[in-house]
């Protein structure tokens, strides 16, 4: 998940290895994409995000769980003490793999994205949701708190009440609601399946009705309006006192499959980026990062969604991402 509410939040994608290849996969990962970094890297990782003030593992993919490594890097974010996640597609979850992470995990993640039909289209194999709600039933059955995170387009927001009534059945805590952002593979296969405003604002009102009926704790990835404008400290968009612990402002600090270390998402635009833990320790990165271009984004960007006409719930880190590619685009068109 991308983040945890009051927590810094450090995301590791330690392969692009997957057993599925998702229509909507912004890292493009697949069965023939070997892209890792080894465990030795990411345990030191770890322990610097821990000294800069994160507090949070959140292990995403490709699939977490075919990372060889991946009790390692859980184990080593709990000796750090950290709090640890993981999502997961859980078509490959088998009681051996559950078993090696048992203890290791807070949370895990299983991606639901719609109705059966809906979610075995976007996985491209059929079967994937049934698959998906026996991996989740497994995890609760041996003690593992698990929520659900769907990838909400334009035209699913429809199907939320469905995929809460299954995961709640199958033992699943939370439901988590993500806007699909048109990156990597879903920028090719899902052009166009960006959610509007009133496909936001539907899912806004069915997640209240969810969280009634169901008994789920709900959360959706956009934040009104109103709510932006009154905490610019909340989006990065406040400055920042000097030597204040990367941990203390900046949420989520990335960690891509190729070593690459960037703010907020997955893709993020590279001159943004603190540089690659292949070179360099996180710490290292962290201490020489100039992030000023960052906060001027950050800063840019929110006074244009607060000033704008983008409706009333804003997705942040969907514009934030989508912002930095277009600074770079027009510094070429110039």
């Amino acid at each position: 998940m991308r983040h945890t509410a009051g927590r810094a939040v450090l995301q590791v994608h330690p392969t692009r290895l997957c057993n599925l290849r998702c229509l909507h996969c912004y890292s493009s990962s697949g069965p023939d994409v070997a892209e890792a970094v080894p465990i030795g890297v990411l345990a030191a990782v770890v322990g610097d995000a821990a000294g800069l003030g994160y507090d949070v593992l959140s292990v995403s993919g490709g699939e977490p769980f075919l990372y060889p490594e991946l009790p390692a890097l859980l184990r080593a974010a709990r000796d750090a003490g950290m709090r640890t996640t993981v999502t997961t597609n859980a078509v490959a979850l088998t009681q051996r793999r559950i078993g090696l992470v048992r203890g290791l995990v807070d949370l895990v993640a299983v991606s639901l994205d719609g109705d059966q039909a809906t979610h075995d289209r976007i996985r491209d194999r059929a079967g994937s949701f049934d698959k998906a709600l026996a991996g989740i039933r497994r995890l609760t059955e041996a003690g593992i708190p698990v929520g659900v995170i769907t990838t909400l387009t334009q035209g699913n927001a429809t199907q939320l009440g469905e995929v809460a009534l299954a995961a709640s059945r199958s033992g699943a805590l939370l439901l988590q609601v993500h806007p699909l952002e048109p990156e990597g593979a879903a920028s090719r296969r899902m052009a166009g399946e960006r959610p509007d405003a009133v496909e936001l604002a539907y899912a806004a009102v069915e997640l209240g009705r969810i969280a009634e009926e169901h008994g789920l704790a709900v959360q959706l990835d956009a934040v009104p309006r109103t709510v932006l404008a009154r905490r610019p400290e909340a989006f990065m968009a406040a400055p920042v006192p000097r030597r204040v612990p990367l941990g203390r402002w900046l949420t989520p600090l990335v960690i891509e499959a190729n070593g690459a270390a960037v703010p907020v998402s997955y893709g993020f635009d590279r001159r943004y980026g603190l540089g690659n833990v292949h070179d360099r320790s996180l710490a290292e990165l962290a201490g020489d990062w100039d992030a000023a271009p960052f906060q001027d984004l950050c800063r840019s960007t929110w006074q244009r969604l607060v000033d704008g006409r983008t409706g009333p719930l804003i997705p942040w880190y969907g514009h934030l991402v989508r912002a930095s590619r277009a600074a770079r685009t027009a510094n070429a068109e110039n």
